[in-house]
């Protein structure tokens, strides 16, 4: 009789706790990203912004042109706006004043010059539809 209460027990919990998806709806997300027709640098950051409310948005890096954003990270169904950005490393740039030298005083830190056109960057309007029957693969060609 205790076993079955014990089993009993256990159900109720685990209707009444979730032990369904452990990812609350979250979703894998995968895809590569060419820039010029080449895959765009190791390391370029790859931003997903809710645009429908979702309580979830994601930052991924690169390598060899492709990025995944598992499903524990992932993002939730919706619409969400896409940023690219990827600096060239070696070129320093003032954020303040471009034509300043880098950093306070001339200083040597680098704020690398950014890549990607604007249109896909701080002026980005490109958009993706993540849905829960998916796949969720996303193919960019950067200009």
């Amino acid at each position: 009789m205790r076993v079955l209460w014990a089993f009993i027990l256990a159900v109720f919990v685990c209707t009444t706790a979730g032990c369904g998806d452990s990812d609350d709806g979250r979703l894998e997300i995968t895809g590569t990203i060419k820039m010029k027709g080449q895959p765009i640098k190791d390391e370029a950051m790859v931003q997903f912004s809710p645009s429908d409310g979702q309580s979830t948005e994601g930052l991924v890096g690169t390598k060899g042109g492709a990025f995944t954003l598992p499903k524990k990270n992932g993002l939730k169904p919706g619409k969400y706006k896409v940023s690219v950005s990827v600096g060239d490393g070696k070129t320093a740039v003032n954020p303040v004043d471009p034509d300043a030298p880098p950093g306070p005083g001339g200083g040597t830190n680098i704020i690398s010059k950014e890549l990607v056109p604007a249109d896909w960057n701080t002026k980005s309007k490109q958009f993706v539809t993540v849905t829960k029957e998916g796949p969720n693969k996303f193919d960019f060609e950067i200009p």
